[in-house]
C-alpha cells in the first residue's frame, strides 16, 4: 500500500467543514490524491509562492538583483505584515521583500515584488509551471481593481512539486526558495500537529471565511510529499471574524497530520505511476 492509499484511508476518518480542495502525492510514487482539486477559489496569500518563483527567475536571468534596493511607496497595503507599520523605512532589498512576503506574509512587500516583476511575467511563470486554474491579475488587498486572484489545490501542488523537483528554478535559487519557505512563521495549519522533527516548507492564505495552506513535507532535508489544502465557504464565527483560527484551521491541521501519518508508514505492495 503506497502513500495515496494510506492518505485516502486517513482522510476517510475526518469530518471536514466548508468546501475543501485537496491535492497531494508522494514525490517518488507520483500517485495523486485529489478531492475538489480543480475547483477555483480565492487564492489569498498562497499566490505569494508563485510571485517568489517569478522574481527568482528574473534574478536567474539577470533582470533583477536580490540585493538591489526597492523603493517603497508611502501609502502601503494593510493586512498581514509589518511594512505598513514602519512608514519611516523608505526602501528594502528584493531579498528582504521576498523574505517578508513569505515568512510573515507581508502584503506591502508582496505588492512591491509584483511591481518589480510585472503581471505578464507572473502569468508566464504560472502557465510554465502547468497551472490551469490560477490567475494573478491584481495587487494583494486591492479589491477595487479589475482582475482576480484565483487558484486551485491542484495548481498549488504543481507549483510546489516543480520547486521540489528543481524544474521551477536553478539549483542555487531552488535552495534559496526552500530555505525561505522553511522559515514560515504562520504554522497553525499543516505543521501544527506534526512531530518536532518534521520538516515542512509551507505558505498559508486567509481571508474571512477561507483558510488555506500548501506545503512540502519530509522526515529529512529532501521534500517527500506535496500537500495543498484549500478551504472556503466556512460558516463558523471565528473563521468569519478575522484571519486566524476557526474550523478551517483545525481541519487543515488534521489533514496535515493525516498526510504525515501516510508518509511515515511503511509501504507495502506496489502502485503504478500516474501523472498529476
Amino acid at each position: 500500500m503506497g502513500y495515496a492509499a494510506r492518505f485516502e484511508a486517513e482522510l476517510a476518518e475526518l469530518e471536514l467543514p466548508g468546501r475543501v480542495g485537496i491535492a497531494s502525492w508522494d514525490l517518488r510514487e507520483n500517485v495523486p490524491v485529489l478531492r475538489g482539486a480543480e475547483v477555483e477559489v480565492h487564492s489569498a496569500s498562497t499566490i505569494k509562492v508563485l510571485v517568489m518563483i517569478t522574481a527568482l527567475r528574473a534574478v536567474a536571468d539577470g533582470r533583477l538583483d536580490l540585493d538591489a534596493q526597492v523603493e517603497l511607496p508611502a501609502d502601503r497595503t494593510k493586512g498581514t505584515g509589518v511594512l505598513f507599520e514602519v512608514p519611516s523605512v523608505p526602501r528594502a532589498s528584493l531579498r528582504d521583500l521576498i523574505n517578508l512576503m513569505i515568512v510573515i506574509s507581508d502584503n506591502a512587500a508582496t505588492n512591491a515584488v509584483i511591481d518589480q516583476v510585472g503581471f505578464a511575467a507572473i502569468a508566464e511563470c504560472t502557465a510554465d509551471l502547468g497551472c490551469t486554474g490560477t490567475r494573478i491579475e491584481r495587487h494583494i488587498m486591492d479589491t477595487e481593481a479589475p482582475g482576480v486572484l484565483r487558484t486551485t489545490a491542484l495548481d498549488q501542488a504543481r507549483v510546489l512539486t516543480a520547486l521540489a523537483e528543481g524544474t521551477a528554478l536553478p539549483p542555487q535559487l531552488t535552495a534559496h526558495a526552500l530555505t525561505v519557505l522553511s522559515r514560515q512563521q504562520v504554522v497553525d495549519r499543516i505543521p501544527l500537529l506534526l512531530p518536532e522533527n518534521a520538516r515542512c516548507w509551507n505558505k498559508t492564505g486567509e481571508i474571512k471565511g477561507l483558510r488555506h495552506d500548501v506545503a512540502l513535507l519530509s522526515t529529512d532535508d529532501t521534500p517527500q510529499v506535496v500537500l495543498a489544502v484549500l478551504v472556503d465557504q466556512l460558516t463558523d464565527a471565528v473563521s468569519n471574524k478575522g484571519y486566524r483560527g476557526g474550523d478551517g484551521v483545525e481541519a487543515i491541521a488534521a489533514i496535515g497530520l493525516a498526510a504525515w501519518r501516510a508518509m511515515t508508514q511503511p509501504s507495502t505492495g506496489s502502485h503504478g505511476v500516474n501523472g498529476a
